[in-house]
């Protein structure tokens, strides 16, 4: 089996450098690389969604892996609205 890790790394290389570099022909590259990651990243949010909605099941092993996901996506809510608020305090 292959650890995440290995699959976050594979999935890097698959798509390529996002981080802007400052050159135009760079940079539309990137962007496109950036617009792969979104989509990858929304499908991947939105698999871990539809397994949180089995956080109320009684069945324990659903019960348990639905609990795991509801509390990944509110970790990872609670972090980008942190970014927020210091994005919007940036702008004050």
């Amino acid at each position: 089996m292959i650890d995440a890790k290995t699959i976050t790394d594979v999935t890097k290389n698959l798509i390529g450098e996002v981080e802007p570099y400052g050159s135009s022909e760079i940079d539309r590259v990137r962007k496109d690389n950036l617009e792969k990651l979104i989509y990858v990243v929304g499908r991947l949010l939105y698999e871990v969604e539809t397994v949180a909605y089995y956080k109320h099941r009684v069945e324990g092993s659903m019960r348990i892996m639905g609990e795991r996901a509801d509390k990944a996506l509110n970790g990872w809510w609670s972090w980008i609205d942190t970014y927020l608020d210091e994005e919007d305090d940036e702008k004050s």
